[in-house]
């Protein structure tokens, strides 16, 4: 073989070696995904009056997205009795200051009154007035409320305006009939938008503002246990009864919206 075929058969050699010794180029894509939507779970007691009920779930950041068809209803702060059937114990607002201080004329018998000066003043008693209610909430996200108040029954002088409202939240814990809440929560921050009376929920409003908030579970619990309590104050005439404001009976629903902040 002559040098020249010798030079061709060394590089044909040369460039086979070349060819078949560069590493192979090869690439996969791999790609999870989650998602978990803002979840808003609220519990107090059903339509028929069962407590510790979960009576609206909500998933995603639209409250039109309730899971449940019925509304809940709230309980009397501090039990688990359903607002509804305390009527029972709701007592008259009229109270004379400095005097009869425990005068209640719905239930006061013949000649039970004793004289007191005519120059003493009618007052509302918050120890007879005063409607407290709560529901709890449990969160995987920041939420906020909204409320609307819609008169109900009114037979008499008085109007939406004259009902107080105080608005409120414990993110504490506690036990409530059976029910251990809040040892896995957390306080959600939030604010509350000055509300002073129903007359100004006659449209829905914000009561409750959690943007940049948190949510409310903090640890690994049951439902009612990642919850935080809201407190609701109602009175009427909350600046003090006067004889001049009137008499008679009125009544409203408030309901109340959650939505993802």
């Amino acid at each position: 073989m002559t040098f020249r075929k010798l030079l061709l058969a060394g590089a044909a050699t040369s460039v086979a070696v070349a060819t078949f010794a560069a590493p192979t180029q090869a690439s996969i894509i791999d790609r999870p995904h989650f998602k978990v939507e803002p979840i808003i779970i609220v519990w107090a007691a059903d339509a028929n009056g069962s407590a510790g009920m979960v009576t609206e779930f909500i998933v995603g950041s639209d409250p039109n997205t309730d899971l449940i068809s019925e509304d809940g209803r709230a309980v009397n702060t501090g039990t688990l009795t359903p607002t509804d059937d305390a009527l029972g114990t709701v007592n008259t607002l009229v109270d004379v200051s400095n005097a009869e201080t425990g005068l209640n004329p719905t239930t006061a018998a013949a000649g039970s009154v004793s004289s007191f000066a005519a120059t003493e003043t009618l007052s509302g008693s918050s120890s007879t007035t005063a409607w407290a209610s709560s529901f709890y909430v449990a969160t995987n996200t920041a939420f906020s409320i909204n409320a609307e108040a819609t008169e109900t029954l009114n037979s008499g002088d008085f109007v939406l305006g004259d009902i107080g409202f105080t608005m409120s939240k414990d993110a504490t814990s506690g036990t409530v009939g059976t029910i251990d809440w809040g040892a896995e929560s957390q306080d959600p921050s939030g604010a509350f938008p000055e509300v002073a009376d129903l007359g100004e929920l006659t449209s829905e409003t914000l009561v409750f503002d959690g943007t940049n908030g948190n949510r409310t579970a903090s640890g690994t619990g049951s439902i009612a246990e990642q919850s935080i309590r809201f407190d609701v104050a109602y009175s009427l005439a909350p600046d003090g009864y006067d004889l001049s404001m009137g008499s008679g009976e009125i009544q409203a629903d408030v309901t109340y919206t959650f939505f993802a902040a």
